[in-house]
């Protein structure tokens, strides 16, 4: 088959022998009609982030028609269409029965080294990791769903308060993703705040109440207006500089929550104000996968509640995934989300 190896930094070579996955017998192998481009894809591919040692087939996002099944498995057949959830576990310890298999000590990932991913034409996956997508879902959507899960996720576990005033920072997937993820729960006002002009156009087009542009106006004051002088019931941050982490800290209202989602570089100083956590009574948390958010997602997506389709910006053929990964890399302000499809 054909398959993109990468086997060391900016060596992402195509392969047209690449062994086919063998099917075990409590997995699957899915064909891969469109797999979404991470952003931390490109930057194991560019070698600015270090996860896992090559050679290896990267991509985790997946989307795709299952072709084999093992004969273990039921509930799925030939020809289903499918995501994949990538996450896997151990299927016995605490964390694996309580929609943690993230938190496994025996965690590992399709998609990141050793677990083969899908920027293939087929991949094998355990039948735990796949979910059925109905008919009003696109292949791009489901390709992309992965982005859009944490997010989502997030949201899902701890819930929130209907009414509830709520402040994004970030411009990327992710925000956009909280930022649908929140207006799920009917909040009073989401209110969003980036550093370019495109990524607010893109929060206004996903539903944000108010945008606020943070190199031009002043944050802390904008906030506090929109908030009746309270801050956000709930802070997100989706950025992942150590000056949005801080401020999403600070413009939490009293008694409010605040989720840390957006990774900061390594070694980065960060001031973690506790004071202000424990006198203002707020409650920080962080943020990541959540396999019990993936069907409740899904419902979302195909009933347009949850606006996945709009994401989908950019589309690469199979042989064009080297120049879609430099534009994922240089992210300009028109990027969202971008697919390839390993069989075009």
């Amino acid at each position: 088959m054909k398959a993109y190896v990468w086997e060391g930094p900016n060596q992402l070579h195509l392969r047209t022998d690449y062994p086919d996955p063998v099917c075990k017998a409590d997995g699957a192998v899915v064909k891969v009609l469109s797999a979404g481009i991470c952003s931390t894809d490109a930057h194991i591919v560019s070698g600015r982030l270090d996860c896992g040692k090559p050679p290896a087939v990267l991509g985790h996002e997946i989307c795709g028609e299952i072709q084999e099944v093992g004969r273990d498995v039921v509930g799925f057949r030939t020809g289903d269409r499918v995501v994949v959830e990538t996450s896997i576990g151990c299927g016995r310890c605490r964390h694996c029965h309580t929609g943690n298999k993230h938190l496994c000590r025996s965690f590992s990932e399709v998609g990141f080294p050793p677990v083969d991913g899908g920027y293939a034409q087929y991949v094998a996956v355990p039948a735990g990791c796949l979910r059925h997508i109905p008919p009003a879902m696109s292949d791009d959507q489901g390709g992309i769903l992965e982005a859009s899960i944490c997010p989502f996720g997030a949201i899902y576990r701890q819930g929130m308060q209907l009414g509830s005033s709520v402040l994004v920072f970030g411009g990327g997937v992710a925000a956009l993703s909280f930022l649908q993820a929140v207006r799920c729960y009917s909040p009073r006002k989401v209110i969003v705040a980036a550093r370019k002009d495109g990524q607010l156009a893109w929060a206004r087009q996903f539903g944000a109440d108010v945008t606020i542009n943070m190199c031009r106006e002043d944050l802390d004051a904008r906030v506090l207006e929109e908030t009746d002088g309270e801050g956000a019931d709930l802070s997100i941050d989706a950025a992942g500089a150590p000056a949005t982490i801080e401020k999403a800290i600070a413009l939490t209202a009293k008694g409010g929550r605040c989720i840390l989602y957006g990774l900061p570089p390594d070694g980065a100083d960060i001031a973690f104000p506790v004071k202000t956590v424990i006198f203002r009574q707020l409650t920080v948390s962080g943020g990541t996968n959540n396999e019990l958010a993936w069907d409740p997602l899904i419902d979302l997506v195909a009933s347009g509640r949850f606006n996945t389709a709009d994401m989908v910006t950019h589309r690469f053929a199979f042989d064009e995934l080297p120049e879609a990964m430099r534009l994922v890399e240089a992210h300009p302000q028109d990027l969202i989300k971008a697919v390839v499809h390993p069989w075009q």
